[in-house]
């Protein structure tokens, strides 16, 4: 059995992913939803663009690093793609697509996660303590 690259991994994952479009670039691929980029791939790394509390956990993983894009950006380059390693990357380019989507549908702030504060008085309808 042939182990896939990270990006053929990625690509594969990311054509599930409703409304995503990938670009190719000189390097790799970007990945978008409509006009937020939210991952960036290349043979032998990828890149997210995650939520701070879970860009902050993959700080803290095996093979990763902050990214030269900036803030919430990081990049993984898994020396092997053994399953832990695949394992990561779906589940941080999930991450980075839901991160975009609540982005585009303005219910997240930056580093927000998109939940509503359950002290938060506007939240509460008529009649709810």
């Amino acid at each position: 059995m042939t182990v896939p690259s990270l990006a053929a991994l990625l690509l594969d994952a990311a054509e599930r992913l409703e409304g995503t479009a990938g670009v190719p670039t000189g390097q790799g691929t970007d990945l978008y939803l409509d006009d937020v980029l939210f991952a960036s791939l290349a043979a032998d790394a990828a890149e997210f663009r995650l939520r701070e509390a879970v860009g902050a956990a993959a700080l803290r993983t095996p093979n990763v690093a902050a990214s030269d894009r900036g803030a919430g950006w990081v990049r993984f380059a898994p020396r092997h793609l053994d399953g832990h390693a695949r394992d990561r990357a779906l589940a941080w380019l999930e991450s980075a697509w839901r991160r975009a989507d609540a982005e585009l549908a303005g219910l997240a702030d930056e580093d927000d996660g998109g939940e509503e504060d359950e002290d938060d008085p506007a939240d509460l309808e008529d009649g709810e303590d």
